[in-house]
């Protein structure tokens, strides 16, 4: 989460070189006992799976349990519905339309579970553009209903997007295999930098906002959502310093 189009200009222009000088995060306060216990089990539970996945990646193991905490609370089977997301894929397969229409977040926030992170809605609208549209109709045109609601919800310890998998070997379910969801994970992570000329190792606050909104400098839906991941890392670097798991 080819799947990934430009939200904000095309690859090396402008837009995806420009660093607006906006109000950075403000500074994490003191992490909670909650999130000590939270990152220390997604670290007990999945570091071995992250750190084989970061071999190769400039991502660092404590943003992966960062963002894998924001989005799932470590959770493999998480699956999240998105209403707007399917009605969009159901007329995209009708034939009715060919852009993603606007979903305000009081109609979204109705429709999910409060435990995780909705999409933005200019992440989607990054995705599932006039391309996607032209490129997969007749294959979601075939998809039963079931399936297009697969494609709608998010899947998952990072919370993948069913539809990213159209056009890639596998299902939707495979999402939920932590293996091949943590290597797809750092593919999107990777694909957002180049796009967007991001340093993986360095720019995280971008990388956070480039996940939940599609570009590195969108309103998240939860306006602590990179503080939060930020704050997390910094949880996941004491754990890993003094090599302890922490207490459930």
């Amino acid at each position: 989460m080819s799947r990934l189009e430009a939200s904000a200009g095309p690859a090396g222009s402008a837009e995806g070189h420009l660093r607006p000088a906006g109000p950075q995060p403000a500074a994490a306060p003191t992490a909670t006992g909650g999130e000590v216990r939270l990152m220390a089990r997604v670290r007990r539970r999945w570091q071995g799976l992250m750190r084989q996945a970061c071999q190769y990646s400039s991502v660092p193991v404590e943003f992966l349990a960062a963002l894998t905490a924001n989005e799932s609370r470590g959770d493999p089977r998480a699956v999240r519905f998105e209403p707007a997301v399917y009605r969009h894929l159901k007329r995209v397969a009708e034939g009715s339309a060919a852009h993603y229409g606007s979903l305000s977040r009081g109609q979204l926030a109705a429709e999910i579970a409060d435990i995780l992170h909705p999409k933005s809605e200019a992440f989607h609208a990054a995705f599932l553009t006039d391309a996607f549209a032209a490129g997969h109709g007749a294959e979601l045109a075939a998809a039963c209903d079931d399936a297009l609601r697969e494609l709608a919800s998010s899947w998952g310890l990072a919370q993948i997007m069913g539809y990213h998998m159209v056009g890639r070997p596998g299902t939707v379910r495979d999402l939920v295999e932590p293996r091949l969801h943590f290597r797809l994970t750092l593919e999107l992570l990777a694909e957002f930098a180049q796009r967007y000329q991001l340093d993986l190792a360095r720019e995280f606050a971008e990388m956070f906002r480039c996940w939940n909104t599609g570009q590195p400098y969108g309103a998240t839906t939860d306006p602590a959502y990179v503080e939060k991941g930020l704050r997390r890392m910094e949880i996941y670097r004491a754990i890993e310093g003094s090599g302890g798991g922490g207490t459930e």
